[in-house]
């Protein structure tokens, strides 16, 4: 969410800076508009003294005055937004000191972990098949105890851990005949479901992308659907997924769970 932010205030900066130029090659005086039953009347004010009326014929001043009103008016809510920004930009962490602070969390997780060991191993802690390929790509360590592909997914990983929810990552699943290595793989015990998270990151890749576009045919041709058993989540360079998302996301699966 921290790099959507900053996006966002290099775009707000922008668009203020267009205004501002807009503004400043506008025409003198402020339009009004009144309303009189059917009829409507434009008049321009001046900084100083009474307002004169605008005839009809002069559409273009009118036009010119109309467009300066309206960048005066995003202006003063653009540079609101700025300054919320700014402050929020001041105080929050982001999301590379985020994933900085797993490694030193996940060691204090391991003690953690063997003080409070259950004899009884719950769904998400006992043995399970991970995915064996490009081992070299899992560099970036959750507190869950697992070595996450990418930023991205050592968000996801580090808030479904600190919220509490059993999961597996990169757990083998038989799809069709077929193995595959979900993301994220998810287990209702009450009832015997599974539900699976897909994260895709590198989407503007054409390779990657068309490995996720076969990935999803698998699931879809197997009964698999969005909403139901699937979570689908991606992004792009330009384009990375958030905090709020996820969270959003998680709240959903917390509510699966519960059902």
């Amino acid at each position: 969410m921290y790099d959507s932010i900053l996006k966002r205030r290099a775009f707000l900066c922008a668009e203020i800076e267009k205004c501002r130029k807009t503004i400043k090659s506008a025409p003198p005086g402020k339009l009004e508009i009144s309303y009189n039953r059917n009829a409507t009347k434009w008049f321009v004010k001046p900084d100083d003294g009474e307002r004169n009326y605008l005839p009809k014929s002069e559409i273009k001043l009118a036009s010119a005055l109309a467009k300066k009103r309206i960048e005066t008016e995003r202006i003063i809510l653009m540079e609101k937004e700025k300054a919320a920004i700014d402050l929020y930009l001041k105080h929050c962490p982001s999301e590379d000191a985020w994933i900085k602070s797993a490694t030193t969390q996940k060691r204090f997780e391991e003690l953690l972990i063997k003080a409070n060991n259950e004899d009884v191993q719950k769904w998400q802690d006992q043995p399970f098949d991970q995915n064996p390929t490009f081992l070299d790509n899992l560099k970036f360590p959750s507190p869950s105890g697992h070595i996450l592909r990418s930023k991205s997914e050592c968000l996801i990983d580090m808030e479904l851990f600190h919220r509490k929810i059993p999961f597996r990552y990169e757990c083998k699943a038989i799809i069709g005949g077929q193995t595959s290595y979900p993301d994220f793989t998810f287990y209702k015990e009450r009832t015997g479901e599974y539900k699976y998270w897909e994260h895709y990151g590198m989407m503007d890749d054409p390779k990657y992308r068309k490995k996720a576009l076969e990935k999803e045919d698998l699931y879809y041709s197997n009964g698999l659907l969005p909403g139901r058993e699937l979570i689908f989540t991606f992004e792009t360079a330009d384009k990375p997924i958030n905090m709020m998302t996820i969270d959003r996301i998680i709240d959903e699966i917390e509510e699966w769970l519960m059902d």
